[in-house]
């Protein structure tokens, strides 16, 4: 019986998950359209056939990522005003980078950060200059809000470089989660550690203990997305 042929649309996507392998780990400058040919278990001639060179299926695999930056800051961005929907928001983030979490995405994106940083640095400017365009009016407004409020003190210290923290921090979590089991430095459950995490950077910022345990207890007793109380 004749193998029944893949479709199209099949094949490219089955590239392009190969490719965020590869550009994961290689990065853009280390990564062979041979070695995605591999990963994706096809041909390269297949390979340049949905996609012209190597920057055309870079910039896919960087459009399907940005599709998913997008749908997470649905998922965890700030939905209410002042200190705490930034620590709401940042609960949500936290438990997105964790596995043992309903909300776990993939490590691929934060992976290929980490292997960007180590390279040339283009993509992670990239990424991290979206973030903060996507994303700097609503953060700003909660910081003036929760300030406003009495509910950050302190010296005032520059919002976009805070978020850029907590951001750098969820890239690690994620990174270091991937790892075995037993290779891990954390000592406490993925639950927990999203938690302090978000205990971390909330302090780091500012806001008031009496904020973060509140909101943290709020956040805990509702349902995730798509979820229902039991």
């Amino acid at each position: 019986m004749a193998k029944k042929r893949m479709p199209g649309s099949e094949r490219r996507s089955q590239i392009i998950a190969a490719a965020r392998r590869v550009f994961s780990q290689q990065g853009y400058d280390g990564a062979k359209t041979l070695q995605i040919a591999r990963e994706a278990n096809v041909s390269e001639a297949l390979v340049y056939r949905h996609f012209p060179s190597k920057l055309a299926l870079y910039r896919a695999v960087l459009r399907q990522v940005f599709v998913e930056q997008d749908r997470n800051w649905e998922d965890v961005g700030i939905k209410s005003a002042g200190a705490g929907g930034i620590v709401r928001a940042l609960h949500a983030f936290f438990r997105s980078c964790v596995p043992g979490t309903e909300r776990t995405g993939s490590p691929d994106p934060n992976r290929m950060m980490l292997a960007s940083l180590a390279g040339d640095g283009s993509y992670a400017a990239l990424i991290y200059r979206r973030s903060l365009r996507r994303n700097q009016q609503s953060v700003l407004a909660a910081h003036e809000q929760g300030r406003a409020a009495g509910e950050i003190a302190g010296e005032p210290l520059d919002v976009n470089t805070l978020s850029m923290f907590a951001e750098h921090v969820g890239t690690m979590m994620t990174a270091i989660c991937a790892l075995p089991a037993g290779a891990r430095p954390y000592g406490v459950t993925d639950g927990e550690l999203a938690r302090q995490a978000t205990w971390f950077c909330c302090r780091g910022m500012g806001i008031s203990e009496a904020v973060i345990a509140r909101h943290l207890d709020e956040a805990d007793s509702t349902p995730a997305s798509g979820q229902t109380a039991a």
